[in-house]
Parts: structure tokens; sequence; C-alpha cells
């Protein structure tokens, strides 16, 4: 892979998280239209984001992420099935909050894409903030993030700019360097690592070592605040850690 071929491949990159973030504003726009629901509707029916033929939808999985403030969240997995084409099949998450008595409204959703698909959103507490995750990621070699995260601000979930700080660290890496596959932060911890890859690397094997990576916040913001350069074992993997001798 020539320096050229490493850059492109960064470009491309960020191009596929540009994507990310518009998809997630597009999101967030959709859920603001969607009214309160019965509890019942919300468990049985993709009644936040129905079906266009000729495809059918099933909400394969409901349950609770959890509270804050009294307050409770719920999620439901929506499944969409094409008829004529299983492979054009494709998932969706959407956040409900709980309205006494027996009703829900949708306060988040994901977008959808036959290659994404996300699993069960978790609350998480980072540097003082609340957060939702939504974990998701995209098929294929690149193994893209595709990720959801919000964070609670005045009683409301706002949704996190989780890629601005991936285009930095493309920027602050030394020339002959890229990264080819998604990265998975740590939000409890801010920490990241990836394998680095250089100039006739292959896609399946990084030769540079890994790039420890300390996320931090500005505001509501992922900004990077620290690459470490560290080596690797074999591909990039991560070395074992030595156990301490007493």
């Amino acid at each position: 892979m020539t320096h050229f071929a490493v850059v492109a491949a960064a470009a491309v990159i960020g191009s596929v998280l540009g994507y990310q973030a518009a998809a997630a504003m597009a999101a967030s726009d959709a859920v603001s239209a969607v009214d309160t629901v019965s509890a019942a509707d919300a468990r049985a029916r993709c009644i936040a984001a129905e079906a266009e033929a000729p495809e059918t939808c099933e909400v394969s999985q409901f349950g609770q992420i959890g509270a804050i403030g009294g307050r409770q969240f719920h999620y439901a997995l929506y499944q969409y099935r094409n008829a004529s084409n299983n492979v054009l099949d494709h998932m969706r998450v959407v956040v409900f909050e709980a309205v006494p008595p027996d009703s829900m409204r949708a306060v988040a959703m994901t977008d959808t894409d036959p290659a994404v698909s996300y699993d069960k959103p978790k609350l998480l507490h980072s540097n003082g903030r609340i957060l939702l995750h939504i974990p998701g990621s995209e098929s294929g070699t690149g193994n893209f993030n595709r990720e959801r995260l919000f964070v609670w601000r005045a009683g409301e979930w706002h949704s996190v700019d989780t890629t601005a700080w991936l285009d930095d660290l493309s920027r602050r890496l030394r020339k002959s360097y890229g990264i080819l596959k998604g990265i998975y932060p740590d939000y409890v911890t801010m920490t990241a690592s990836t394998p680095l890859w250089r100039d006739g690397d292959g896609n399946a094997c990084a030769s540079a070592g890994r790039a420890e990576l300390q996320p931090g916040w500005r505001g509501d913001r992922v900004v990077l605040r620290n690459i470490r350069r560290v080596k690797a074992g074999e591909c990039g993997e991560p070395l074992p850690r030595r156990s301490k001798v007493n």
C-alpha cells in the first residue's frame, strides 16, 4: 500500500464518519414528530418508524435501559425484513421514555442501514455527564463504528459529536501511518486504542504498532487529548499484560 493509498483510506474513513454524523442529525429530527403512544403499542409495534412496502417490521427486542431522576427509559429494536431480498434487511433502535400511567414517547432513534447492526443501549457516567450510548457497527473489513451517543442536559437527550476528534487524529498521525478500521472508545474511562498501518501494509495486518488514545470532553463534544504510540503484537494486536510478581 502506498502512502497515497493510506492517506486516501483515511479520507474514506473520515467521509464515512461524516455520513454517520449527518445520519444522526436526521434521525434526531425524525424523533421529534413522534407522539405519545400506549405502552402496549410501543412494545408490540414498530410505531415510531413503520415499514414501507414491500418491507415488514417487527419489534424483536424490548427492554429497560434505566432511570434518571425517576424518569424511566426503555428501548425497542426494530427488525425490518425485505420480502424479495433478505440482504436488504435492516434494523433500528428506538429509545422511549415512560409517560405515566401507561404511555411512552420516543426520545431518540438511530438511522438504519442493511450494513449496520446495533446493540442494547446503555446509560453511562463520564466526567460528571450522563450518557445514553447505543453501540453500533458496520459489517465488512473496516468494522466501522456506527454508535450513537447522547448527553443528558436540561431534562432532554442531546446528540454528541463523536466524529470530529477522529478527523483530528488523522491529521496528527505521522504521514506514513494510517487507521483503516473503526475505533470504539470507552466513554467511562475515556480511553481508546487502535492498530496503526504504515505504507505497504495490507488491510488485514497493521505493522506500525498501536496508538493509545485519550479522548476528552470540551463542553458536550468529544475531543482528542493525547496520542501515544506503543509496541504491539502480530498485526497490531495488544501485547499481553505482564502479571505482577509479589
